[in-house]
């Protein structure tokens, strides 16, 4: 996160010089943390010399012999530091102890014994020290990161020497290092206008980086809490900010003496790292993948912070294969105190989900899991929940629906909407989940509810949109996401949400090719391509479409041709579609004629449809060489139970133009069985009767008929890349088929299928099969192959 970086480790403030000057000549060289800039090395005394005047026993001669000593160079810090810690254990008066502990702590300092120095100044208290230690405990306050102490120090240095520089500037160090940065800078800019000199050049810059980091974190807050252009206001002044701060930067270091070179380098990579993640958080992923792009080139070695930050900015991008690793770098970078609820935690395990690597999905999960205890361990109540933990089964929920685990990830979300019913995240998780299981009417009703109690959630809020359009409310859905992108358009589930409404909606061709042979029953080569090309929705509701279908067939009677084009008109509104088409076919007796449909979907448990074709596409073959035609006439009735499972009941008329008629019923079931996010595995069983009028007829029309089949279908995801997809399935089909007058025989089929998923509503399927069927008592092999393409237009 931005702003986590302490200050850099840079020259050591020149007021330890000025300060030394001040004092009386047996402390001159203890004031303040004398740094190696201001005391010359020291020799160390010898080890005889040193055990002397540790058992000496305390007096002020003694001490001024020390300090003398420790200003000779004759005697080292910790020897120095020995000595007046033995007098520290005797019994000393109070003016005694004042003065040991002050020059005690002032040594420590001096020699970088940050914590030692602390430590003392603890026992001292601050309040009882002499002026010229007090610099040097809060300079080891601050190094050693204990606020309480440091700001102790710097109160007492401030109440004794209020026109101090000093002091102002340690106060306005404190001011940073203790959550106030944007304070500290402000006034530590005054400070410097009022008494040139007060800060140098590197410390006023590391100022103004911590005070830009913290209005980052401010200025996403007040963005999360905001809807409408205001909502960025914030974020926008801090990227002018972090340009006007990086000019300035680079303008000082110029100047720099050489000794800090790396303290700028380090503070100029810390600023343009706050600004890869104001990038982010802006909704610029294309400008933070840049920038990212350009420190890597360097050599720069990120923050874990700005890493997971360019990790995000690819993930956005669609580029999650270049988002793994940094992630996994800015896991490895942050270490075991990372929380589990981070988002560089879920970006990781997003980013594994999409690029196909659900193994290490699982594994991070089970990590996170088992570092993610129920209940609070160090609590000073037992049994205390662990907020965490329901973050982590949240996540955990969420990546069980990405991974086609949906029946699983339902019932985690039922509990946790039970245990956390205002929690935003598990609600919305809830909706998608009904929405993935095929209950678009669930899914609506989750997320009514949901924005009724979060009516500015974002992720809520897109979700909604998506539920609107699988129930085909395209007006409510279009309304709500104008509203949306007006109020959070640079957020990455709004554009998204853009992209797949443009799918949803807007004009689209589908096309379904196909071709046999091996079938003398029916044709001995044929091949048929049916084509649809959509306008996008007008009004919300209707969309204008025209059809084609072309094909032709080689039979033992003939050769025949047939071509027919139809214009028609849909409309959809919630639960009901219906449209109707006037069509124009090349040759047969119905060559001009209409088609209709209508389909209601009578909760989500029914559907219903009716059809109609005055020029039916199941025509066989030699009735159509024959000039013979004929018009369908469909019903039919499904129940769903969920994605998983679904029961079909169809009934069909053919009433050809010879005086036949044919009646038939089928009725089919489909169940998954197994689903995971690598491989899925599901049955159809299809049963299915029909009679005909006429006993003879110069095509293949048995009076009655039956068959029964089951299909194993067994598909393998091989490939994954963000939203798209590449799968490889095989379908084994066995059964038998009973024609009157020719007994019963066997069935069988196998297909292999290839299926391309290639963005939203965009996919391309193709494969070939070969399969066996009696007619008239006499067995045929047909050979086959297919494609289907759905694609939306720009």
């Amino acid at each position: 996160m931005a702003g986590r970086n302490s200050a850099p480790a840079g020259p050591w403030p020149r007021y330890l010089a000025q300060a030394v000057r001040k004092l009386p000549p047996v402390v001159c060289l203890l004031a303040f943390g004398a740094s190696a800039a201001v005391a010359a090395p020291v020799a160390v005394a010898s080890p005889a010399a040193a055990n002397h005047t540790t058992a000496s026993s305390y007096d002020p001669q003694r001490h001024d012999a020390l300090i003398a000593a420790y200003r000779a160079n004759r005697i080292a810090p910790p020897q120095a530091l020995q000595q007046l810690k033995a007098w520290l254990a005797t019994a000393l008066g109070h003016a005694e102890r004042q003065r040991v502990v002050s020059d005690a702590v002032a040594i420590a300092a001096a020699d970088g014994q940050f914590a030692e120095a602390a430590a003392l100044g603890r026992q001292g208290p601050p309040a009882s020290l002499h002026d010229y230690a007090l610099g040097p405990l809060a300079l080891a306050a601050r190094r050693t990161q204990d606020l309480a102490l440091q700001g102790e120090a710097i109160a007492v240095w401030r109440a004794r020497l209020p026109a101090s520089r000093d002091a102002q500037r340690e106060a306005e160090l404190l001011l940073a290092s203790s959550g106030a940065a944007s304070a500290a800078f402000e006034e530590a800019e005054a400070a410097e206008r009022a008494n040139p000199g007060t800060f140098t050049a590197l410390t006023l810059a590391t100022l103004q980086q911590q005070a830009l980091a913290q209005q980052l974190r401010w200025a996403v807050l007040e963005r999360d809490e905001r809807i409408g252009a205001a909502r960025v206001a914030a974020l926008d002044k801090v990227l002018a900010q972090q340009e006007i701060a990086l000019a300035r930067l680079d303008a000082s270091a110029l100047h720099a003496d050489p000794a800090d070179a790396e303290a700028w380098r380090s503070l100029r990579l810390r600023l343009q790292s706050d600004r890869l993640l104001a990038l982010v958080e802006r909704g610029r992923p294309a400008d933070a993948i840049a920038l990212y792009e350009a420190l890597h080139a360097d050599g720069s070695a990120l923050p874990p912070y700005a890493l997971g930050a360019a990790a995000r900015a690819l993930a956005q991008e669609r580029r999650s294969i270049d988002a793994v690793p940094l992630f996994e770098a800015a896991v490895a970078g942050s270490g075991p105190a990372l929380p589990a609820a981070d988002p560089i935690y879920q970006g990781l395990a997003y980013a594994y989900l999409d690029t196909g690597r659900f193994e290490q999905a699982d594994a991070l999960l089970a990590r996170i899991d088992g570092a993610t205890p129920a209940t609070l361990r160090l609590a000073p109540e037992a049994g205390l929940p662990n907020g965490e933990y329901t973050e982590a089964n949240g996540i955990r929920a969420m990546l069980l629906l990405y991974g086609d685990r949906h029946a699983l990830a339902q019932q985690r979300f039922a509990l946790l909407t039970g245990e956390a019913p205002l929690n935003a995240e598990f609600a919305a998780g809830a909706g998608l989940a009904e929405r993935l299981r095929d209950h678009p009417e669930a899914a609506l009703a989750r997320y009514e509810a949901l924005a009724a109690d979060h009516p500015h959630d974002i992720g809520a809020r897109a979700g909604h949109v998506e539920a609107l359009l699988d129930a085909g409310e395209f007006r409510e859905a279009r309304r709500r996401a104008e509203s949306l992108e007006a109020d959070a358009p640079d957020t990455a589930q709004v554009r998204d949400l853009a992209r797949k409404r443009r799918a949803a909606t807007g004009p689209r061709l589908d096309l379904d090719a196909e071709a046999a042979s091996g079938g003398a029953a029916i044709a001995n080569r044929e091949w048929r391509v049916a084509s649809r090309l959509s306008s996008g929705l007008i009004d919300d509701e209707w969309r204008v479409f025209y059809d084609q279908v072309l094909g032709r067939a080689d039979t033992s009677d003939g050769n025949g041709n047939w071509a027919r084009g139809g214009i028609g008109l849909a409309w959809q509104r919630g639960r009901w579609l219906a449209e109707g088409a006037l069509q124009h076919a090349n040759t047969g007796p119905y060559r001009t004629s209409a088609a209709g449909r209508i389909d209601y979907r009578a909760g989500d448990a029914w559907r219903l449809s009716a059809t109609f074709d005055g020029d039916s596409k199941e025509l066989p073959w030699k009735a159509r060489i024959a000039g013979i035609g004929a018009r369908e006439t469909s019903l039919g009735v499904s129940h769903v139970v969920n994605e998983a499972r679904r029961f079909e009941l169809q009934w069909q008329r053919l009433d050809f133009s010879d005086g036949n008629l044919r009646n038939g019923l089928d009725f089919s079931w489909r169940e998954r069985w197994v689903s995971t996010p690598r491989f899925q595995l599901e049955t159809r069983l299809g049963a299915g009767t029909s009679r005909g009028r006429q006993q003879e007829a110069a095509y293949f029309s048995p009076p009655r008929d039956a068959s029964a089949l089951l299909t194993v279908r067994a598909q393998w995801l091989n490939w994954k890349s963000d939203d798209r997809q590449f799968f490889q399935a095989i379908e084994i089909g066995g059964g038998s088929y009973c024609q009157a007058g020719f007994g019963t025989g066997p069935l069988w089929s196998v297909r292999y299928e290839h299926r391309w998923n290639l963005g939203p509503k965009l996919s391309l399927r193709y494969g070939l099969g070969i399969s066996s069927h009696p007619y008239d008592g006499v067995r045929e092999r047909q050979r086959s192959v297919f494609l289907n393409l759905s694609m939306p237009l720009p």
